[in-house]
């Protein structure tokens, strides 16, 4: 009976411990950069951000980062499209805002559909825009309470260069 018991402790401990989406522990997050592709023949790119994911960690995060620690950089004038999927177990959207205070996108169509009642868990939508100047936004969910607890990347639309994705902390 206390084998029985322990074998069952091990593996419970083992399952909490491994992620079953992308193998890794909870709160490591995986590789932001296989989560951007880029076409600079046609000038477009293509972002995936997940939200709640990996699967076991703290759930206001796009692709296992949370407040502001991913960011994006995009050339202006280069074709912008956000893959968004919900991962989590709350309604989540991703939204292209200004500021910590925007409860709108910056532009209409610069969000998935209904962004403050977000995507239902398991849900995914895509949009698509062209930014044309240069400047630091937000790509955030609108769900009330979901960008306050961190729910929200860094969107910097550059001069120049090429697209790129990295995170910090």
């Amino acid at each position: 009976m206390v084998s029985t018991i322990r074998g069952l402790a091990l593996a419970l401990l083992l399952a909490a411990a491994c992620d079953p989406v992308s193998g890794t522990g909870n709160g490591t997050p995986p590789d932001p950069k296989q989560f951007l592709h880029a076409d600079a023949a046609s000038q477009s790119v293509v972002v995936t951000l997940i939200a709640g994911y990996p699967v076991g960690t703290y759930q206001f995060n796009y692709n296992g980062y949370g407040g502001g620690s991913l960011a994006l950089t995009v050339p202006a004038g280069w074709q912008l499209t956000v893959q968004c999927q919900n991962h989590g177990t709350v309604p989540n959207s991703c939204a292209v805002v200004s500021d910590a205070k925007a409860t709108a996108p910056v532009q209409p169509g610069w969000s998935t559909p209904d962004p403050v009642h977000g995507l239902k868990p398991g849900g995914s939508a895509s949009f698509t825009f062209k930014p044309t100047a240069p400047g630091r936004y937000r790509i955030a969910s609108l769900v009330p309470g979901a960008e306050a607890s961190g729910m929200w990347a860094q969107l910097v639309v550059s001069s120049g260069g090429a697209p790129a994705i990295s995170a910090s902390g």
